[in-house]
């Protein structure tokens, strides 16, 4: 048995360092995404034919979906762990687990697999390294290791050697090489959009949907009709070139400002990764051949470039493009370790994994345990040195992940209401279950139906995914099942998710006021308060000096309420939650019972004319009122 500290995520002693701003946010987002680009664009084209670009579109729902999902979730628990923390948050701690074991698998993969790549695009500088080979004896065993794994091993150790240091060094790394790729990408589609797209070229490759000859390492769901079966192959490998999205939010733990600055970098990465997958896949069918773009796996960009007027028979031009495949491939492998090791230490801090993995570096703030321990299994995978083997791992643990997410937000925006989200996925609709109202992000219910089919379609036809996705399935069961009898928690148990606290929550404030001069009340509340205040808009029709008979009572009554309701409808398209009430009788004994009301937060005047001295209109000191019977519970907005 553990100490129940061992369970908690109070157990680091040290906290990660918040070194991360908006670029460096937006870079680890893109460097993981952006990277795809330069494995996928040979891969789809291989299989897709000249419907690689419908692939990119299909693909990139999940992407955008998911995307959205953890801007919003980030923002409002902004931990390290993205999948793992909401899933526990909105179901139990095996959710949580399952889907944090399943983005480990992604991270080391990718750690792996844009190692490989980087050593790929270095060829153009070192054509020995793809004809090279070593054999390897251990333990009296021998292994055939080709040039480009064991460069691919020594770059992972480079990298995990970077990250120890701290995740401003690693995100600076990130920054410089994704402003270098942005660059020059956006110069290859000016060039070739104005030098080397041929509109014939493209209108007769645009048609052909499908690789139509039979490949054997697919496992085809029917002998028959190649050309589409290979065509949906092609979209579980388009899905790759948008696995990443979530890199934002597993350094949400670092970031300076994470309700502010996580959204924007999602954005932002959602675009420009949009921008390049699929406008690179729509020219480059005007451009080159699809056959001979898919026989370039290893460094598709460069042969694109090949095919621009001058540009691509400059052997310094080419020499940039080779670079900047190296440089966006290498801060992509980055990101997979900074992602596999922060994954790790959120599943150790809050009791998912050993608590071993939660101790971070006193003097580099960086949780140097996981980052060695999974950037060398990274490492060793890279020895394998075979793109396409590893890249039939990328999607499985990825697709179940992002379904989680959007599962989760739909589920914990009905489960916990009450926390504030400074930024919420739009388009939502509302569904009406025996009763209970559910709100529905558009975005997000789209999201499950194409994480939960291409998944389907990654299962079918992959059967080393599918083989090696079950396993490490079976194997993370097992691990948490072990763990959890260690520690005495239960299988299911959803004590550890209950402590995840959000960056705050909604707070009810009642806001007296007189309607008068009404979208002046409405603009002075709006610029004082934001979102995360529930508003209650109350008038009171005071007794205290002056009697009404009812007749009149209920007709400045139904006055009031239209006033308030106009001033509630111009908050409301502020983006704040109100409602109104009118209240006859007593206005001290009213105020006095909503001051001590569990019901609010906070008591709001508004100080200008309804409370100028000589017009309180009974409103009698009410500051001082409202100060006595409530203490701390007062605000004042000024008009």
């Amino acid at each position: 048995m553990v100490s129940s500290d061992e369970a908690t995520p109070q157990a680091a002693r040290v906290a990660l360092k918040r070194d991360i701003g908006w670029f460096g946010s937006f870079s680890m987002g893109y460097a993981d995404v952006g990277a795809d680009i330069y494995v996928a664009l040979g891969l789809v084209a291989a299989y897709a034919a000249g419907w690689a670009p419908v692939a990119f579109i299909i693909a990139s729902i999940t992407y955008i979906a998911t995307g959205l999902a953890y801007a919003e979730l980030a923002t409002a628990y902004p931990y390290a762990g993205g999948a793992q923390v909401y899933s526990m948050k909105a179901f139990n701690d095996f959710a949580g687990f399952l889907a944090g074991w399943l983005v480990m698998l992604d991270y080391t993969v990718c750690t792996a697999l844009f190692a490989i790549a980087t050593t790929g695009y270095l060829t153009f500088f070192f054509p020995i390294l793809a004809q090279t080979s070593f054999i390897i004896s251990i333990l009296g065993l021998e292994f055939t290791v080709s040039a480009i794994g064991l460069f691919a091993f020594v770059m992972v150790i480079l990298l995990i050697s970077i990250n120890i240091m701290g995740i401003k060094e690693a995100s600076n790394l990130n920054i410089t090489m994704v402003g270098l790729n942005i660059g020059v990408l956006s110069i290859i589609i000016i060039l070739g959009i104005l030098l080397s797209f041929n509109a014939g070229l493209f209108s007769t490759q645009v048609v052909i949907r499908g690789l139509p000859d039979q490949v054997g390492h697919i496992s085809y769901i029917w002998s028959a009709d190649y050309s589409n079966q290979n065509f949906l192959y092609a979209v579980t490998l388009a899905m790759s070139s948008f696995i990443g999205i979530e890199s934002i939010a597993q350094a949400a733990e670092e970031t300076k400002r994470p309700d502010r600055i996580i959204p924007r970098a999602t954005k932002m990465s959602i675009i420009s990764v949009l921008v390049f997958a699929v406008g690179l896949s729509l020219i480059s069918l005007g451009m080159i051949p699809w056959d001979t773009l898919a026989a370039n796996l290893s460094n598709p960009i460069s042969a694109l470039v090949q095919t621009i007027p001058f540009f691509g028979q400059s052997v310094y031009f080419l020499a940039i493009i080779a670079f900047t495949g190296f440089a966006i491939c290498l801060v992509s492998s980055n990101t997979g370790i900074i992602g596999v090791s922060r994954v790790v230490f959120s599943m150790s801090n809050f009791g998912l994994f050993p608590q071993w993995f939660s101790q971070v570096n006193p003097k580099t703030r960086t949780p140097i345990r996981t980052i060695i321990v999974f950037g060398a299994i990274g490492a060793l995978m890279a020895l394998i040195g075979h793109l396409d083997w590893v890249a039939d791992l990328y999607n499985f643990g990825a697709l179940l992940s992002y379904l989680m997410v959007n599962i989760s937000l739909i589920v914990l925006r009905h489960t916990d209401r009450e926390t504030y989200r400074s930024w919420k996925v739009p388009f939502s609709f509302q569904l009406n279950i025996r009763g209970t109202r559910y709100e529905i992000p558009l975005p997000s219910f789209l999201g499950i139906i194409a994480c939960s089919s291409i998944w389907i379609l990654v299962v079918l036809f992959h059967p080393m995914g599918r083989l090696l996705g079950f396993s490490w399935m079976g194997i993370g069961i097992l691990i948490y099942t072990l763990h959890r009898r260690h520690i005495g928690k239960p299988f299911l148990s959803r004590d550890i998710g209950s402590m995840i606290k959000p960056m705050t929550y909604k707070m009810n404030a009642l806001v007296l006021l007189r309607p008068e001069e009404k979208e002046e009340v409405a603009e002075s509340i709006s610029s004082s308060l934001d979102a995360r205040f529930r508003l209650t808009l109350m008038s009171i029709i005071s007794t205290d000096k002056w009697e009404l008979s009812l007749s009149k009572a209920d007709e400045y009554r139904r006055l009031l309420e239209s006033d308030l309701k106009e001033i509630a409808s111009n908050l409301e398209s502020s983006g704040f939650e109100t409602e109104s009430n009118v209240q006859l009788g007593s206005l001290k004994r009213i105020v006095a019972e909503a001051a001590v009301s569990e019901k609010y937060d906070f008591i709001v005047l508004l100080r200008g004319k309804v409370f100028k001295k000589g017009k309180r209109n009974g409103f009698e000191d009410m500051i001082s009122f409202v100060s006595t019977v409530a203490p701390g519970k007062l605000m004042v907005v000024r008009r």
